[in-house]
């Protein structure tokens, strides 16, 4: 009779490690999430040549990673990644920006193998 009960105690512990594993976050599966930018949403920069840094939660694969630069006239450019940068930025230079609003709309795959996309808005004057 000692063994009906030390079973359902096994099995309520085996169940109670089961639902704490589930309820646990699991980073590895998490997208790359957008935690800071320059420049920065909404901001204002000088017309000419502009440095792109975007800061992701988690490490990227640049090289499978993208960014599209959308000027005043609609027209979209793909701009170089560097692919030497630290394993959670994304780092261009977008050059001989004129006046106006411009999006960025970037591409990102964290090394866990999601894709997390975005668009950040930014004005040159």
């Amino acid at each position: 009779m000692t063994t009906i009960p030390n079973t359902r105690l096994k099995a309520s512990v085996v169940a109670l490690a089961v639902a704490l594993l589930l309820l646990l976050p699991h980073a590895a599966f998490a997208h790359a999430v957008l935690v800071k930018s320059s420049p920065a949403q909404g901001a204002a920069v000088k017309a000419g040549d502009v440095d792109i840094t975007l800061t992701y939660n988690s490490r990227i694969d640049a090289l499978h990673s993208s960014l599209h630069l959308i000027g005043p006239d609609g027209k979209a450019q793909t701009l170089a990644v560097d692919g030497h940068a630290a394993p959670n930025l994304l780092v261009a230079k977008a050059t001989s920006l004129m006046v106006g609003a411009y999006k960025l709309e970037w591409q990102v795959q964290a090394s866990d193998g999601h894709i997390s996309r975005g668009v950040l808005a930014f004005r040159v004057s």
